[in-house]
């Protein structure tokens, strides 16, 4: 039988002559396969432009034409500024000289970590190029909101969804909201630049897609106001690109960051009154001061949802921006939409709107992780700790609190590794201080004190979340 001698990969093999085009089709693909690996931890660059204070996007329409023109909000009103991404260091560096020309001379190239990122699912709304005009305002109706920018070429997209399946419930939404293009993917996350009002100009919370109804029409973009921006507040020279995380670049955090896991603000059912008696949630005692309270008014005060003081006590102006913040804080909007999604509890409390949002948050933290022997155990006793009478004893109480002093510090440390960790967190935080104000009315409606009201409160926080966050511990 004719024959052919054929090499792959330093190894000669004589195979036949029927069995040659197929063996050809099969080295095709191991390049093809090669080349795609290749692609897919192919090293990305982006220009640091400054920091300035009182700045947006549109205060730098001269460094449109380089590339996307992004930024990162840090203390006193002020901003990183980025543009990017590009393919080709050379061509990063080049930029970051032109700017010290220009006179950002703090401008500086740096090679984004690709290596040490995640691939996360997203759905593709849109393209943009050029100096192309782009709708925030109809964009954000799909919820939060990323660009992929690379050399120019814009890419719009909208997650993070936390698998597949659960993007394609969304994607014929999306599709009635006029892009009927758009579709699933999966990309690593170091390539996602987070949108903010930095990029959009836009001020105020937009309409939000309602599942249950048409589509609302396009909210305009309001024009936004033309300032100028100041000087740079830092003094770090232009070099040539340094990978972050290294020796040599020690002040800034790293530019592009996605969030993380996630990150859809598609919003499910409407929000929740803080006092919702109708509902058959215990009521908000206002009058009663408490770490909980102080707790969650610092939290939507570091958000902007509150300016009053940090006080403790659960009045009309915590009420109305706990609704504020139930309704448009994206990180939250997300983990609601996650928990209408599951089946609803057995328990009364497992399907108290706050109590729902924390135990979504607690799932996606665990990743997988959960104990379930002990997630089993603690379902068994939850209705006798809920409808619980009389106060814990010291050594339960004192347990209790070990346990919520171990879990924050631990989750607050876990919330630094990674800015998509730092959202989750947000969500958490949230969903766990207004489960601890709820809760403890209710023991307190039972005729306990506030202090064990309180530890009954934290008890019930580890028997509901306690197996899914056992990892912290």
């Amino acid at each position: 039988m004719a024959g052919a001698h054929t090499v792959i990969l330093g190894v000669t093999l004589f195979v036949s002559t029927h069995s040659q085009e197929l063996m050809q089709r099969f080295i095709l693909l191991l390049l093809l396969c090669s080349f795609v690996t290749e692609l897919s931890a192919q090293d990305l660059f982006t220009v640091r432009v400054g920091i300035f204070r009182d700045v947006k996007a549109s205060d730098f329409k001269n460094l449109k034409s380089l590339g996307f023109v992004y930024g990162t909000t840090g203390q006193d009103n002020t901003t990183e500024v980025f543009v990017g991404h590009y393919n080709d260091q050379a061509k990063a560096t080049g930029i970051a000289s032109n700017l010290v020309q220009q006179g950002f001379r703090n401008a500086q190239a740096f090679t984004l970590p690709t290596g040490t990122g995640q691939q996360v699912t997203v759905v593709q709304l849109s393209l943009h190029s050029g100096d192309r005009a782009i709708d925030w305002a109809g964009l954000e109706r799909a919820g939060q909101l990323y660009v992929e920018s690379v050399d120019g070429l814009s890419k719009i997209v909208t997650g993070i969804y936390p698998d597949g399946p659960t993007a394609l419930k969304f994607l014929s939404t999306i599709r009635e909201l006029g892009y009927q293009d758009a579709f699933v993917k999966r990309i690593n996350n170091v390539r996602l630049i987070p949108v903010s009002t930095f990029e959009t100009g836009i001020k105020k919370p937009l309409i939000p897609i309602n599942l249950q109804n048409a589509p609302p029409a396009a909210t305009p973009t309001p024009t936004p106001q033309q300032t100028s921006p100041t000087a740079n507040t830092d003094n770090v020279p232009a070099a040539t690109p340094v990978v972050y995380g290294s020796t040599a670049e020690s002040r800034s955090p790293a530019p592009a960051a996605a969030p993380a896991t996630f990150n859809t603000t598609v919003p499910p059912p409407p929000s929740l009154p803080a006092s919702a008696i109708a509902a058959g949630l215990p009521a908000i005692d206002g009058k009663t001061k408490r770490h909980s309270a102080a707790e969650l008014q610092r939290l939507l005060k570091e958000k902007g949802y509150y300016e009053a003081s940090i006080d403790g006590f659960y009045g009309p102006g915590t009420t109305a921006a706990y609704r504020l913040a139930w309704d448009n804080m994206p990180e939250v909007r997300k983990y609601r939409l996650l928990s209408s999604l599951g089946d609803v509890s057995a328990d009364a409390v497992g399907n108290w709107p706050e109590i729902t949002v924390l135990l979504a948050v607690a799932q996606d933290i665990a990743a997988g992780t959960a104990n379930a022997s002990r997630e089993q155990q603690m379902g068994q006793q939850r209705a006798v700790l809920f409808n619980s009478r009389a106060a814990l004893s010291p050594a339960a109480a004192t347990r209790a609190r070990a346990w919520a002093t171990t879990l924050w510090s631990n989750l607050e440390d876990w919330a630094t590794e990674d800015p998509m960790h730092a959202k989750i967190f947000g969500a958490f935080r949230m969903g766990y201080h207004q489960s601890q104000v709820r809760l403890e009315d209710h023991y307190m409606d039972a005729g306990m004190n506030a202090t064990d009201a309180r530890d009954h409160a934290t008890a019930m926080l580890q028997n509901l979340i306690g197996a899914q966050l056992d990892r912290f511990l």
